[in-house]
């Protein structure tokens, strides 16, 4: 039975041939026929619902291929530093906070998304801005990238920090004195999330619920999510079980499992899951492996020093040898491995730990891919590519990065960085996601940047590094089919065809057709997810 038909479009199927039709006929959650309106419309039963939708445009529901769900929705309940410009602010905003929310004394404050290059003064907050908050709670802020971050004395406390820790893969910053200076970088910063007591599971819940109705409203049907830094691997498992079972599942997920050494990737393999595990609305998906940091943080590791820090090199997070370890073992046992990757130092470690395990385990199609994959010149990026690895890109990034790769890289490697144009012609499978909380869920915002390479206000005039630029057509087959093949799911989602499931995005405009500097304009107006409608527009 052919329960929905939607007509008079211009349907964007991204199939091989980019045939665009008028119609599509939907049976259950799957997609039953596409073509113009005449013959969908003659499929039409008693029942059916036929929607018109008035020229509008429909393409395959988006899929953000990395982001950090839960995050995204635990952002909106913790403290908001998105947007600060001082160190002043940052303290004005959380003693708002406690006092806004009642928080009591001991109860953790958990602030994310400050941007120290916002500032006047672009240094760091420390400790002492940490403690203006309060010293009666653990304070925790995050920066916008992740990758460093500041405490106070009690939860230097709590994770047993002193002047004399070392970590392995991290950093903890000193002041003039060789005193903690509460400024954690990497593997430093991971260990306190971990020692954050885990939220509620009505709380996680609550949070991914709101994320998903976000992700809707940008016409995002499905999100590669890497959530093991909200919660841990059961509570993650539990939350989305549970909205299965309530039927509140708006997007299509595909978990990625941080395990980051030999011993923990042995007791998740132990669970009997491995990549692909689950169903159509959640699946295990790879083991995720953070090898660097961020730029904006001067943690990414380098091949060099960075210019404007002589010295510094960024942290690797492994040794070349505990990289190989943890990577064959992955592949070895069917896991996709992801790597975070920022760095040419960092790439180049991703690269070489996988020539490695297929060395050891030939024959073996995991699409391993590298997150971000930011900087690498073209004899690196053939590299990736003979070895039949994919990137996760931000095309977001690099409105927000532009400002900084010239002065953190220097002239003559500037042209190194976010190489979209160059991947595509060595033919590096290519996802497009948002890494958010990082940047917004916004697919479209995501498009708009690949395409013009270029900020909100059009900034630099022509595009920074336009050589690199993608069509919009390559902009949104990263969204779609892109997606679909990084987490082994392209006869299924990324088109719109007979068999496919109905994850469907309606456009207010057609992207294809309007100038560039229009896309951010444009706004999902429905969103369908197996056939039902999950996001309407209101536009009363």
């Amino acid at each position: 039975m052919i329960q929905h038909i939607f007509y008079n479009g211009k349907v964007h199927t991204m199939d091989d041939q980019r045939t665009v039709a008028s119609a599509v006929a939907v049976s259950g959650d799957r997609i039953a026929a596409v073509g113009d309106d005449d013959s969908i419309l003659a499929m039409a039963g008693e029942g059916t619902v036929i929607t018109d939708l008035k020229g509008q445009c429909m393409v395959p529901g988006f899929n953000d291929s990395h982001c950090h769900l839960m995050a995204t929705g635990l952002g909106q309940v913790h403290l908001d530093l998105r947007g600060v410009t001082s160190c002043q602010e940052i303290v004005r905003r959380g003693r708002a906070y406690i006092e806004e929310n009642h928080i009591p004394p001991g109860q953790w404050v958990i602030g994310y998304g400050f941007d120290n290059n916002l500032f006047d003064d672009p240094a760091l907050p420390d400790i002492h801005v940490a403690e203006a908050i309060s010293t009666e709670h653990p304070v925790f802020l995050d920066r916008v990238c992740g990758h460093v971050g500041t405490v106070n004395q009690p939860v230097l406390d709590l994770a047993g920090y002193t002047d004399d820790t070392q970590v392995t893969g991290g950093v903890l910053d000193k002041d003039s004195q060789g005193h903690l200076n509460g400024i954690l970088r990497e593997a430093a910063l991971d260990y306190i999330r971990r020692i954050i007591p885990v939220p509620e599971l009505e709380m996680l819940e609550r949070s991914a619920r709101a994320a998903m109705s976000l992700a809707n409203s940008f016409g995002v049907t499905s999100m590669q999510t890497d959530d093991l830094e909200s919660a841990d691997l059961d509570s993650v498992l539990k939350t989305y079980d549970a909205l299965k079972k309530k039927d509140q599942m708006t997007v299509r997920v595909f978990e990625e499992v941080q395990q980051p050494r030999v011993p923990q990737l042995k007791a998740f393999l132990k669970r009997g899951m491995t990549t692909g595990w689950g169903d159509v609305y959640f699946k295990i998906g790879n083991i995720k492996i953070l090898t660097d940091g961020s730029l904006g943080a001067r943690t990414a590791y380098l091949s060099r020093d960075y210019a404007d820090d002589p010295g510094n090199r960024g942290v690797a997070v492994y040794t070349q040898d505990a990289l190989n370890e943890v990577v064959a073992l992955g592949h070895k046992e069917g896991m996709q491995m992801a790597f975070h990757a920022i760095g040419d130092g960092a790439v180049e470690q991703c690269v070489t730990a996988v020539e490695y395990a297929q060395r050891l385990y030939p024959e073996k199609d995991l699409r391993h891919r590298i997150v971000h994959c930011q900087i690498a010149d073209k004899a690196l990026l053939r590299r990736v590519a003979d070895a039949g690895m994919g990137a996760d890109i931000q095309p977001a990034f690099t409105a927000s990065d532009a400002p900084l790769v010239g002065s953190r890289l220097g002239a003559a490697h500037e042209m190194d960085s976010y190489r979209w144009k160059t991947m595509a012609e060595f033919g590096i499978p290519m996802g497009g996601g948002s890494d958010s909380p990082v940047e917004t869920l916004d697919p479209l915002w995501g498009i708009y940047c690949a395409v013009t390479r270029q900020d909100a206000q059009g900034w630099p005039e022509g595009g920074w590094n336009p050589q690199e630029r993608l069509t919009v057509d390559q902009a949104v087959y990263l969204y779609t089919r892109g997606g679909a093949y990084q987490s082994f799911e392209e006869n299924i989602k990324g088109m719109i065809a007979p068999g496919y499931l109905a994850d469907l995005a309606v456009l207010s405009q057609d992207i294809f057709t309007i100038p560039p500097e229009e896309i951010p304009k444009v706004h999902a107006v429905m969103t369908l997810i197996g056939g039902k409608i999950c996001y309407v527009l209101n536009q009363s």
